[in-house]
């Protein structure tokens, strides 16, 4: 029996064929967060393990501005920098017709933002209506497969500006909730993290996917450590805080 291909499948295919321009590789260091997930319980919001890593990567970025870097192709080769942070975060939810899809959400400057907002918006994300967080996905997915695809071209070789805006500067893509850990996603940033579950002595796989014309390994396994140590010193404190 054939099954007509869903229209919010489109998206999908779009950033798997955008993906394929990008030479990423994966980094995979193993955090140790018992003291984050303490404080995470222990504080009186609730506070999602992917707003803390958007809020510890972004300022990460503010610390390593190499790491926001974006490789732009045309008209001659360069490295874009984006003055902030541009969060691009996948969203598993239900359609205004009750639909389980996929959606991204961009979240600008999270560095600037507190762990309570970036939950808040996270859960806006969530749970609002389609055409309130996702409007430009929803024109995109009505156009024909060529414009689409030429569209996800211009901004992956032309603009980093664009790119940066619309793609993100870094992106989150985690299941760690659901028990596993999707280190080989596609990846259309410059970064892009995945975070395992928690595990019961407080460990944490986490993947960090890089594209290679604008960051070695090196730096990134510095990121990596950096990005530890930001959860447990900056995050942990913020948690302690939040009223």
């Amino acid at each position: 029996m054939r099954i007509r291909f869903p229209r919010h499948r489109l998206t999908v295919l779009d950033i798997l064929a955008a993906s394929r321009s990008v030479p990423a590789f994966p980094l995979h260091r193993q955090f140790h967060l018992a003291s984050v997930e303490i404080a995470r319980k222990e504080s009186a919001a609730r506070i999602g393990w992917t707003a803390i890593f958007i809020k510890s990567f972004a300022t990460l970025c503010t610390e390593v501005p190499a790491i926001r870097d974006l490789f732009v192709r045309f008209p001659f080769r360069h490295l874009y920098r984006h003055p902030h942070s541009v969060a691009s975060v996948s969203v598993h939810r239900l359609d205004d017709q009750g639909e389980e899809r996929l959606i991204w959400g961009q979240l600008r400057n999270p560095e600037s933002m507190s762990l309570a907002d970036i939950q808040r918006e996270l859960a806006r994300m969530a749970t609002a209506p389609l055409k309130d967080v996702y409007k430009d996905g929803l024109i995109l997915e009505r156009f024909p497969v060529l414009l689409r695809r030429i569209a996800w071209w211009w901004v992956m070789r032309f603009s980093g500006r664009k790119r940066a805006k619309h793609v993100g500067t870094f992106s989150i893509s985690s299941l760690g909730g659901q028990g596993c850990l999707n280190a080989h996603h596609p990846v259309v940033t410059s970064a892009s993290l995945a975070m395992g579950p928690m595990l019961e002595d407080g460990r944490m796989d986490v993947v960090m996917l890089c594209d290679h014309r604008a960051m070695d390994g090196m730096l990134g396994a510095r990121a990596l450590a950096r990005l530890e140590e930001i959860l447990t010193s900056t995050i942990v404190s913020e948690l302690r805080n939040e009223p």
